[in-house]
């Protein structure tokens, strides 16, 4: 059995933040979960590389990493540096700083389809920004839409209006055909395809790619690539880079910075110019102290193979929990590319699974290992905190086998 672990501190200031704070937090998948009161953190005091610490003093080996950003690591010296030497010469100015043009000069070297760029602060603001430039360079309406790209650009749900939902068509991941169907419908409505590439199916990406490149092509309309997550993590491009095909406007954010809020959007210079009649102006979009992070984040992305890190340790955490899986049988796989598989209890029935993998988290909480859905390996994870979380999620398998529960 694991040592004594207690979120008692945590729960208590997530009960009274309720009282003012919808939900307690700003980010819906960072809402602790009542049904695992007791055992998830609500709250993290500290980082330090790949591990964190809550308020209660837990240690835990992450691989949250902030949903995605934290690429690098917690406190990473060269981004940590980086920012502490901005901050002695200011935050925010009437003008712009230097930093703008010399990140966007890295940005233009590194990134396939940059020609210009412009800065924002998150990757859903980012993505509206690319939208509204589609629409107002091709005079056209419609944008079909594969994947998350942030709450800003909800088409369907409460608060979302008729005429909003209207301007987009919600389409799925690795088939091109609805695709091909709308553009035959209503192609010259349409301004753009923008698409996140999908964590468990990634590799359909070879070949959807490219279909979606030649399809916006044939008809006038612009490709978008989301690459918010896949950008610093699964290449420094993402999956332009990944599956060799290059989009007319691209948005980046999480893994540009190492957690700094910052987010670009980038592409085609013809298409860019068109912020000159379509404003899109933030005054927080240059702030010094993110910049400063991007700045040194990609440097070191440029000279160290950052990338090849980010492989090896998630081939290695994928491989040993397959293999964890194997020896408890476990009704559990994960799917995907190795800087950001996920994972999935697969027993056919849809409500057990969801239960199956609540009591995994709980029980590697217990024992100081977290997860999300989706698992991000950062470059500050070495083998033997691999080896040690691994360890820690076969002893979370075993007492779960003991209560029965793969049976």
């Amino acid at each position: 059995m694991p040592g004594r672990h207690s979120t008692e501190q945590s729960w208590r200031l997530r009960d009274e933040a309720l009282a003012i704070i919808p939900m307690a937090t700003q980010t819906h998948s960072k809402a602790a979960r009542e049904s695992l009161r007791g055992v998830e953190p609500c709250y993290i005091a500290r980082g330090q590389g790949c591990r964190v610490w809550d308020l209660d003093g837990n240690e835990y080996i992450d691989f949250r990493n902030g949903l995605g950003p934290v690429s690098l690591g917690h406190r990473f010296p060269a981004v940590e540096d980086a920012i502490r030497r901005q901050l002695e010469n200011g935050i925010l100015f009437g003008y712009p700083s230097p930093l703008e043009v010399e990140v966007a000069q890295q940005l233009v070297e590194v990134i396939p389809c940059a020609e210009s760029v412009r800065f924002l602060k998150t990757g859903g603001e980012a993505m509206a920004a690319a939208i509204h430039l589609a629409r107002a360079f091709t005079g056209r309406d419609l944008v079909l839409k594969c994947g998350y790209h942030g709450w800003l650009q909800a088409s369907s749900g409460p608060g979302v209006p008729e005429a909003v939902a209207a301007t987009y068509r919600d389409l799925p991941w690795g088939n091109p055909q609805p695709y091909e169907d709308a553009f035959a419908r209503e192609g010259g409505r349409i301004a753009a395809v923008s698409v996140a590439c999908a964590y468990a199916d990634a590799e359909k990406g070879r070949a959807f790619y490219p279909a979606l490149r030649d399809l916006t092509r044939r008809h006038g309309a612009l490709l978008i690539h989301d690459e918010i997550v896949m950008g610093f993590r699964l290449a420094v491009a993402g999956a332009q880079e990944y599956f060799g095909v290059t989009p007319d406007l691209a948005v980046f954010a999480k893994g540009i910075s190492n957690g700094a809020p910052l987010a670009c959007y980038l592409g085609r210079r013809d298409v860019m110019e068109s912020v000159r009649r379509a404003v899109i102006s933030s005054t927080f979009g240059g702030d010094t102290l993110s910049l400063a992070a991007a700045k040194a984040a990609i440097g070191v992305y440029r000279n160290e193979d950052v990338i090849g890190h980010l492989w090896a340790r998630g081939r290695q955490l994928h491989e040993g929990m397959r293999a964890a899986f194997a020896e408890f049988g476990a009704p559990a796989d994960v799917r995907g590319l190795p800087p950001c598989g996920q994972l999935s209890f697969r027993t056919g029935d849809r409500e057990r699974d969801g239960k199956l993998l609540l009591r995994f988290e709980a029980e590697i909480l217990r024992r100081g290992v977290m997860i999300y859905r989706v698992m991000y390996p950062n470059y500050s994870h070495s083998e033997a905190d691999v080896d040690e979380a691994l360890g820690r999620m076969r002893a979370a398998l075993g007492a779960m086998r003991e209560d029965g529960l793969f049976e």
